[in-house]
């Protein structure tokens, strides 16, 4: 994405490709400091450690790039959202490892009609922000009346069943309505996303609006007063987050909890290794842990190593231009991607083939679909059918890292059926732009680098942003211009789907196009997510949907 700001209708993408991660720490938290660069001296990292001495009451969580924007409505990216869900929280969340199952958080109970296009919330009684204010109906609807009338962030994961701030009512402070004009089976899902329907205080941030932002410039950095969530904002920057408890917590404090949270950027992997293997970081992710090394360190006594099916998916787009217009030749392209050498030698494993942007634990995958497998021979007899003459040059953009080795063995493949290809290797700004910029698709590279996940348990939600005709360039994340009519007519149709049994059967059939006869991309691996945590630590449950954060409350640490 070009910045955290823009109102895109999709999520951006991933790492190890072009990631949440690496978009904001290498474009907006630049805005903020210039200090990130590569290393980070371990010692640096280690001050933190002297805070915690003698009691261990401190977790120090180890990030690969920077949280940047602390405005739910407006960020976008999952470094900042694991600082987002601590000190806010929405009406409801998935439990666990769950992605099926809810628990209350600002709602204690809800309700919906027969046919689930009207849906009833009560409020826990007495919650308050923290800065003592009355968490009430009043307060959500004036929370989720900002993410729309701002328009940006994650605001369709709501917009797509509440176009509009009158289909919320308030008949009384402690309960809000939500009449959404048809049935929606899925709105309790989305209303557990990891991004968007965080609630907020909508008239505290009002106080601090500049020329019509709704507040946004002041809430990317502050979060004073504005969240009801088990954790307070202490001091915030591009290198080190500090968070602690705040004390009147709805869920309290009994039992054994962290008192501190400190979030720790270290850019470069090699060091956070370093200082997760020393015992001075406590948690890492997979961002931060090449999947060569996870082996290694399931040897290190110390350490617990959880390797966890996620619901990313990578891939590489393909530009709908030039010789990849025609099906047949992007169907060439997929035969001829090296599949096994991707997931056995550089995964080392610890992933599996994907068919689609839809990881098989999301609700709508497609059961049962068509996965291509390497081979050159149909490749080429694909190509032929394309009329893609032998000798016709590609290009494929990156920038550099784990990517370059998984286009390098691309290239030795198609140089095997006689097409060359040129990769170029971009700073992370120039692909950004390039990702998700207006440049008409004729200009683009024939292969971009991409990964993905959803925002909460819908495959319509994955596909949408990625592969519709209403998601080219800087409106999505569909950075090849693809746009297959019959495709377009069932994503359309499974939004207004009342059933969820009638949903997964439309999603099937426009998952059966883009699988084998239409591919807009080279969809090659559903990694396994890693976390790295210090043996000590409890209470931690991976969830695939919210990917990169953690429920820190729920955390602590044995003797």
């Amino acid at each position: 994405m070009p910045n955290v700001n823009d109102d895109r209708t999709g999520p951006d993408s991933r790492h190890p490709l072009l990631s949440r991660r690496a978009v904001v720490g290498g474009a907006a938290a630049a805005g903020l400091s210039a200090t990130l660069g590569g290393g980070v001296d371990p010692a640096r990292v280690r001050a933190a450690v002297v805070r915690q001495e003698g009691n261990g009451s401190t977790l120090i969580v180890g990030l690969d790039g920077s949280p940047s924007d602390l405005d739910p409505h407006s960020q976008y990216d999952f470094r900042s959202t694991l600082v987002i869900r601590s000190i806010y929280e929405g009406l409801v969340g998935l439990v666990g490892s769950a992605t099926d199952e809810f628990e209350g958080l600002v709602a204690e109970s809800w309700e919906a009609n027969e046919d689930q296009s009207v849906w009833t919330f009560k409020i826990r009684p007495d919650l308050t922000f923290q800065d003592g204010s009355p968490c009430d109906s009043m307060a959500v609807k004036a929370s989720f009346t900002r993410l729309l009338e701002m328009g940006r962030g994650a605001v369709n994961v709501i917009s797509r069943f509440v176009p509009e701030p009158d289909r919320m009512s308030t008949p009384d402070p402690a309960t809000i309505v939500f009449d959404l004009g048809q049935p929606q089976p899925l709105f309790l899902s989305a209303l557990a996303a990891t991004y968007g329907p965080q609630i907020v205080n909508a008239a505290a941030v009002m106080a601090h609006e500049e020329e019509g932002d709704f507040g946004n410039t002041w809430l990317q950095l502050n979060a004073e007063g504005t969240g009801s969530g088990a954790w307070r904002l202490v001091s915030f920057d591009p290198e080190e987050v500090v968070l602690e408890r705040n004390e009147n917590y709805w869920r309290g404090w009994e039992g054994n909890h962290f008192e501190r949270i400190i979030v720790r950027v270290v850019e470069e992997a090699v060091t956070m290794r370093q200082l997760v293997e020393a015992g001075d970081v406590d948690v890492i992710d997979r961002f931060s842990v090449d999947f060569e090394w996870i082996d290694e360190l399931k040897q290190v006594p110390t350490l617990n190593v959880v390797t966890s099916d996620s619901t990313e998916v990578a891939y590489l787009i393909m530009s709908v231009a030039g010789p990849l217009a025609s099906p047949a030749a992007r169907r060439a392209m997929c035969y001829a991607y090296p599949y096994q050498e991707v997931l056995e030698g550089l995964y080392r494993g610890y992933a599996t083939q994907a068919n689609s942007p839809v990881a098989p634990s999301v609700l709508g995958f497609q059961e049962d679909g068509f996965y291509f497998q390497t081979d050159l021979d149909r490749a080429r007899e694909l190509l032929a059918e394309a009329g893609v003459a032998e000798g016709t040059e590609l290009t494929a953009a990156t920038t550099g890292g784990s990517d370059l080795a998984f286009l390098e063995l691309f290239q030795a493949n198609l140089a095997e059926i006689g097409i060359p290809l040129t990769i170029e290797q971009l700073d992370q700004t120039t692909y950004v732009g390039l990702i998700y910029g207006d440049a008409p698709v004729e200009e683009r590279p024939n292969f971009m680098s991409q990964s993905w996940w959803p925002d909460y348990n819908d495959a319509w939600n994955g596909l949408y942003p990625t592969t519709s005709c209403d998601s080219w360039g800087s409106k999505g994340a569909n950075s090849g211009f693809y746009c297959n009519e019959e495709y377009e007519a069932l994503l359309d149709e499974s939004q207004d789907a009342s059933t969820l049994e009638s949903y997964e059967e439309i999603l099937g059939r426009a998952q059966a196009i883009i699988t084998e006869p239409d591919p807009p991309a080279i969809y090659y691996a559903q990694p396994k997510w890693t976390t790295v945590l210090q043996q000590g630590i409890e209470g931690f449950a991976f969830n695939p949907i919210n990917i990169g954060t953690y429920d820190f409350w729920k955390l602590s640490r044995t003797a």
